[in-house]
């Protein structure tokens, strides 16, 4: 009885995402290219849907799917009875993925709606821009293990020590602070269970890339133990080819020269864990992790070093204890560093107007950081229906740029400030009518100091203590129509300061040159967004559609403008814009079509267009595009042979939100379509599993910007064979 009723909602389902998309598109005119692809995209994502429910009429046995508690609003909460936008890729997912050349957690969730990665591998993080909100640094929240991060600082985490991911899409200030105006990316990392045993992985794979993973897990009674060791290490490719920053200097470009990489830029990370932890039957415990990434990547040219052997940890001390039934009390502690050194070289001139390379040694950049964060959590359990959760954080950054010599070790550069952020927050949530009904409503009030701000060649070097603050908010709701259908609307607000470094920064030499902004204006935004979601054990299908709109105001945005006189010399400014209008519509679909096969898909239909800015009004904001998403299948059968197949898309996207350049070749950024692929089996042997894969990375070796003028390196295939023991 209940199958008419949901085929009615799929098929209202349907046209109503056709009407979304036709009014997308009568928003601005659009080119014959540019339709094909949005209805190719269209078609793809939901012709999965509509087959699969076609193939599924015949399916007897019905589909478990598995309970997921996350931690998204900073309470343990099953994932069903969340009233906001969360989406989490589990250990099972992250296995199951290719082993990708570009490697970091940003390739295991780009296949989600409303999620789209850009990559600059290997020097930096993920660009993981969320809901359309666009530039990763100020509107995306990186968190690991609920702990704030800055990007730069989560690149400590590979892959294989991740446990999921869990990503909370649309503006989460009042829960995460700022940053997080797009929403929140948390790496949960793992610890030992009686299951994680002792594993031995080795990887090879093209650009003789090696890459070597060991960790060992236990529990034992109460105790807890996990550690790891990863490696990757490769001959490299070149991230930034002459003929790409050649063809910007043509335009005009000239800064970008320098980036040039006239060989491959070799690479060699080291990534050490550990997490020791203590909990008894009462849910009281204790544990203890830290993170390290040791890194070298070599600048593509003679004397230059983009990371000179650089090191970067996250350590974290939580307790947590129960008080009865009445509340539980969480309190974490963390140390966060970060020291990344740049060697310089001359690099390019023109005597007698001819291209030359100068390879004599000329500056280092040395860019250090320290986080101290402090939190203290409560939950009041206030009967079964009602959780208030209380906090409050206080976090102090120290961070130190500075430009030396490389023959007299003089100093032409130094930069050096403090920043201390204390925060309090307050949420509650309540459930109605047994569990049916969810509301979530949260506020946080958040103060920033910049203080001991000196700057070597400003006047005067030292500044005034500068201070900011803000309140944030944050509610949404669920009701369960059924147990298969639910429904759910939410919204929210965003702040964020700007960077320090474009507030009190002055760099007059190097190659990337910086000239400070104290008046830069706080960013701020707000979003709300309505979902609906589909889970249909009986056809094994689980289907999310969240249609959004928001706005930013004081848009900080920022231009790298070639030197005047200097070939190979950018300089960098930051300032405000008007604002954002965003708006879009995110689909994702999980379908089985046979008992070992399951399809998957999403797609993200979004408008961002800046407005009240001058010439920039009705441009598209950058790294937004207008729509992007992934299909796929897995096959698993673990007794004959496991595979999944992917194809990932992207409309093109734009690198700034400067008229001037932003249709410039790699400025604007080429839409593709990429392929990916991996193949396994598990062999019971002994006490333990074999297991022998082999990976494809974009399989019809496609050419497109990972980012700007970082080039994807093409085709790449990985071969892994690993044995885990089990205790």
């Amino acid at each position: 009885m209940l199958r008419k009723a949901e085929v009615k909602l799929a098929i209202k389902t349907f046209n109503w995402v056709m009407k979304t998309s036709s009014l997308l598109r009568k928003e601005k005119k659009l080119d014959r290219r540019y339709e094909m692809k949005r209805c190719l995209a269209i078609l793809l994502g939901l012709g999965v849907f509509m087959i699969g429910l076609q193939c599924v009429w015949a399916e007897e046995e019905e589909t478990k799917f598995d309970e997921i508690v996350v931690t998204a609003t900073k309470t343990e909460i099953p994932l069903k009875d969340l009233p906001v936008t969360v989406h989490v890729v589990d250990k099972k997912s992250i296995e199951s993925q290719p082993e990708t050349y570009i490697s970091n957690f940003g390739e295991l969730i780009r296949d989600l709606p409303g999620v789209h990665v850009g990559q600059y591998f290997p020097w930096g993080p993920p660009w993981i821009n969320l809901r359309g909100t666009g530039y990763f640094i100020g509107r995306t929240g990186y968190l690991v293990d609920g702990v704030p991060v800055t990007p730069f600082l989560s690149t400590p985490i590979h892959h294989h020590d991740i446990e999921r991911i869990e990503v909370l899409l649309g503006p989460s200030s009042a829960l995460y602070g700022a940053n997080a105006m797009g929403g929140t990316v948390n790496l949960i990392t793992k610890r030992g269970t009686k299951e994680t045993g002792a594993k031995v992985d080795l990887g090879y794979g093209s650009r003789d890339t090696w890459r070597p993973h060991v960790e060992i897990g236990n529990q034992i009674g109460n105790f807890h133990v996990y550690a790891s060791y990863s490696g990757d290490y490769s001959d490299g490719y070149k991230m930034n080819p002459f003929e790409v920053v050649w063809e910007l200097y043509q335009y005009g470009q000239r800064g970008w020269l320098s980036y040039a990489s006239l060989e491959e830029n070799k690479h060699r990370y080291s990534y050490y864990n550990i997490k020791l932890g203590w909990e008894n039957e009462k849910k009281a415990g204790i544990w203890v992790g830290y993170h390290r990434q040791d890194a070298f990547l070599y600048g593509g040219r003679p004397n230059r070093t983009w990371l000179d052997d650089a090191v970067e940890g996250l350590g974290t001390l939580r307790f947590h204890t129960p008080i009865g039934e009445l509340m539980k009390v969480t309190g974490t502690l963390g140390f966060q560093h970060l020291e990344r050194p740049t060697l310089n070289n001359m690099g390019p001139t023109f005597p007698g107007g001819v291209l030359t390379w100068d390879s004599t040694p000329t500056t280092k950049e040395i860019w250090k950081q320290k986080r101290s964060p402090v939190e203290l959590q409560t939950d009041f359990y206030l009967g079964k229906q009602n959780i208030l959760t209380v906090g409050g954080l206080w976090l102090r950054e120290d961070e130190l740029r500075e430009t030396k010599s490389r023959i007299t070790g003089a100093t032409s550069a130094k930069t050096e400030y403090t920043t201390d952020q204390t925060a309090f927050y307050l949420q509650d949530q309540v459930f109605f009518f047994d569990g049916k009904l969810n509301i979530l409503a949260g506020i946080r009030y958040d103060h920033w100091k910049y203080h001991d701000i000196f700057d070597l060649v400003s006047i005067p070097q030292k500044r005034d203590e500068i201070k900011r603050d803000h309140l944030t908010y944050r509610g949404g709701i669920k009701y369960s129509l059924t147990d298969s259908v639910t429904i759910r609307a939410s919204g929210g607000t965003g702040f964020w300061p700007g960077l320090p470094i474009w507030m009190f920064t002055s760099i007059p030499t190097g190659s990337t040159r910086r000239v400070p902004n104290p008046d830069l204006k706080p960013e701020k935004t707000w979003m709300v967004d309505m979902g609906l979601d589909v889970h249909l054990k009986k056809w094994g299908t689980s289907f999310t559609l969240t249609p959004y709109y928001g706005r930013i105001s004081d848009l900080i945005t920022y231009i790298y403008s070639p030197h005047p006189t200097l070939p190979g010399v950018n300089i960098v400014k930051a300032y405000n814009l008007g604002g954002v209008k965003i708006y879009g519509l995110e689909m994702g679909l999980e379908q089985k079509l046979l008992q070992p096969l399951t399809a998957f898909a999403s797609l993200t239909l979004n408008h961002s267009e800046i407005t009240q800015s001058g010439e920039a009004t009705g441009i598209e904001l950058s790294n937004s595009p207008d729509y992007f998403g992934s299909i796929g299948f897995i096959y698993r059968h673990p007794e004959i042979i496991n595979g999944r197949i992917s194809m990932r898309f992207s409309d093109k996207r734009y690198y700034v939100n400067d008229v001037a350049t932003r249709h410039l070749p790699y400025y604007s950024m080429k839409a593709y379509e990429v392929v990916d692929a991996k193949i396994w089996r598990e062999w019971k042997v002994w006490k333990g599993i074999l297991t022998t894969a082999i990976s494809v990375d974009n399989l019809f070796n496609k050419k497109y910007e990972t980012e700007f003028i970082w080039i994807h390196p093409g085709r790449s295939l990985q071969l892994n064979v690993g044995y885990k023991y089990l205790f």
